[in-house]
């Protein structure tokens, strides 16, 4: 650490910063469509409903995993079906050029001071890109069409002939069509292959740590587990523990859950 840093903490100009949330088997990102905002120039922003203006956000094209960090800019306006509002500079950063079909992944940011000012400047700030296993995880969260709800028919019933007087006896009644049986959907079988990264005492580093990885913490008693997961099968568990470990987690491991 230079003496410059040291002496600024020493005089109290460098606020810590807030310490994130714990998070209990809860998502930190967001996945979803975007659009193209109206913005000119070199501007490294992204539109978003709900993040806070002056914040950052980290982006990733889920077609290319390509990542890098932008400005948020609050904008509770945007439509229901639009996560987010890239500038062109951002979209064109990530692979998306002019596209109206954007696909990404945001979550929030905390780039360090010479990455904020690049940012402002209109810089580009990348990260890794995503590992293939993760933008096929990422890619199953999209949001799907909405059915269209279908009317009912109504199923006519046969007409009964009118019965003379005289006649004794009724003709029976003609039987009614069977009703269809609803199939009932099966839930999807839950994954039971679990990447565990780390257990930690402290849940304020369990979440930073969760937030790095994409992952989740679950508090066992006094710890706090950081995972990833579940995978339905071993090798996706293997391959997202790979990706890990290149991410410097090299004690990353593979357990199974009951």
């Amino acid at each position: 650490m230079s003496l410059a840093v040291l002496l600024l903490i020493a005089g109290g100009q460098v606020a810590a910063p807030d310490a994130p949330p714990v998070v209990h088997e809860q998502r930190l990102d967001e996945v979803g469509r975007a659009g193209l905002s109206n913005r000119t120039g070199q501007a490294m922003t992204v539109q978003h409903r709900t993040l806070p203006g002056g914040s950052y956000a980290e982006v990733t094209a889920l077609d290319s995993g390509r990542t890098i960090i932008v400005l948020v800019e609050h904008d509770p306006s945007l439509s229901p079906d639009t996560i987010a509002l890239l500038s062109p500079s951002a979209a064109t950063a990530i692979g998306l050029g002019d596209r109206t079909d954007l696909q990404i992944r945001i979550r929030p940011a905390a780039p360090s001071p010479a990455e904020q000012a690049a940012i402002r400047a209109g810089s580009e700030v990348p990260r890794l890109a995503a590992p293939p296993s993760l933008l096929a995880a990422l890619r199953r969260r999209l949001p799907s069409a909405q059915p269209v709800a279908l009317q009912p028919v109504a199923v006519p019933r046969p007409v009964l002939p009118k019965v003379a007087a005289p006649q004794a006896a009724a003709p029976k009644p003609a039987p009614r069509p069977n009703q269809p049986v609803t199939a009932i959907a099966q839930p999807a079988a839950a994954g039971r292959w679990l990447v565990q990264v780390a257990a930690l005492s402290d849940p304020t580093r369990a979440a930073t740590l969760a937030k790095t990885i994409d992952g989740v913490v679950r508090s066992a008693g006094r710890l706090y587990r950081v995972q990833a997961g579940p995978f339905t099968t071993r090798a996706a568990a293997e391959t997202a523990r790979a990706a890990i470990a290149r991410r410097g987690f090299a004690d990353a491991r593979i357990i199974a859950q009951d």
